[in-house]
């Protein structure tokens, strides 16, 4: 198979949250192709996870300070924009942005000139405004770029017009879900190819290796609104009242921690529920095996945001602890109902109480529940089938 050189151009890398690009590019690298790493900024974060000490490619991150406007009077900028100048990206960005993305697009761009190795693709991930920076570094190599759309940056109050420029600008469009494909095609507008290719991980990385912690219920997700853990935290305590002495672990941070907390000391739970905030890969692998049931209530935030397929709800199902989630977006694409997990309405803490309830009640439908979940992780998303079908893309697009 040829050996493709591919620069990833990103927001923040590595971003724990974002551990299916670190994925794609961990697979990717072990398969002999040649990656770089364009990044806007680095999230600085202490916890990383362990496939990024495993491997060694060239990282480039934006200088901030790079920014007297006069650089874009240089011929590469303009050359940059010139192929631009008639087909929209003046008529739906402002003049500040398409300054920054002819910044964006020039670093880029010199940073592929000083590698020491050719690339064939530049593939973006999310389709915001800034990702204009990555197409246009590409178009002046005369090479494709592809942008994956995943989830905020098309759900959460959609600017429809500059979407769909960026979309149909690419090369090509990778998408993780059915549902994401619909969407941009129903409610953007997207004319171009549209390839779907789940976001998703190495599922060997997470073997059932815990006994199972009995009543233990984990939920891993930023704490935002779209994870939907007031529903979850309201499900425990009904539970409590109930009767059942279950333990919630909660991982992740996020700007909704103390009104969570806040919840839970009113509901005079604080006993029961245990915020674990950012986890070691090795402590995030004992947390998923250890647990009796796995939560994510995933809910459409007030401003249309909302998760695609949940890459923890996929290292939960490898991990062979059932799953409780909701119909949300494509969810239903990867849990079938009563099959490999349960799902249950979005905002309905008493249905998600009666579901996690059922599992704790049925060890051997849990079980049942967990194996499934287990073969369909491993039959359906390891991360290796993902990076096939993304390198086929990548292949069509090579003259």
């Amino acid at each position: 198979m040829e050996q493709l050189g591919i620069l990833y151009y990103v927001s923040s890398f590595p971003k724990l949250s974002e551990s299916f690009i670190l994925n794609e590019i961990t697979e990717l690298h072990h398969r002999g192709h040649n990656i770089a790493v364009f990044a806007q900024n680095d999230p600085g974060e202490n916890i990383t996870h362990e496939e990024y000490e495993d491997i060694d490619v060239p990282i480039y991150y934006v200088d901030a300070s790079y920014t007297d406007f006069p650089q874009l009077l240089s011929k590469k900028s303009a050359q940059m924009a010139l192929g631009h100048a008639t087909d929209g990206l003046f008529k739906h960005f402002s003049p500040k942005r398409i300054g920054h993305n002819l910044l964006l697009g020039k670093q880029s761009a010199e940073f592929i000139e000083s590698l020491d190795f050719d690339i064939d693709i530049v593939t973006a991930h999310f389709a915001s405004p800034s990702r204009i920076g990555a197409m246009l570094a590409a178009r002046y190599y005369g090479i494709p770029c592809t942008v994956t759309a995943h989830a905020y940056e098309i759900f959460s109050s959609p600017i429809v017009p500059q979407i769909k420029y960026i979309c149909d600008s690419m090369d090509h469009v990778v998408v993780p879900s059915e549902y994401n494909r619909n969407y941009l095609r129903e409610e953007i507008g997207i004319a171009n190819d549209i390839t779907v290719v789940p976001a998703t991980t190495q599922v060997e990385k997470f073997e059932p290796t815990a006994l199972t912690v009995e009543n233990r219920l984990l939920t891993v997700a930023r704490l935002v609104e779209k994870k939907g853990y007031p529903y979850g935290i309201e499900a425990v305590n009904k539970l409590i009242e109930q009767g059942y002495d279950v333990e919630y672990h909660i991982v992740g941070t996020g700007d909704r921690k103390d009104r969570l907390q806040q919840q839970v000391k009113e509901y005079g739970i604080e006993g029961h529920v245990e915020f674990l905030g950012h986890v070691s890969d090795e402590r995030l692998q004992k947390e998923l095996s250890e647990a009796a049931v796995f939560v994510l209530p995933c809910v459409i935030a007030e401003d249309g945001d909302r998760d695609a397929m949940p890459v923890v709800l996929k290292e939960a199902m490898a991990s062979e602890t059932a799953c409780v989630s909701t119909t949300v977006s494509a969810i239903p694409e990867l849990i079938t109902d009563a099959h490999n997990g349960l799902l249950v309405p979005e905002k309905e803490p008493n249905e998600l109480a009666s579901a996690i309830q059922e599992l704790l009640d049925n060890p051997e439908k849990r079980k049942a529940i967990a194996t499934n979940g287990r073969e369909t992780v491993h039959n359906k998303f390891d991360i290796s089938k993902s990076v096939d079908t993304l390198v086929e893309v990548f292949q069509s697009l090579q003259n």
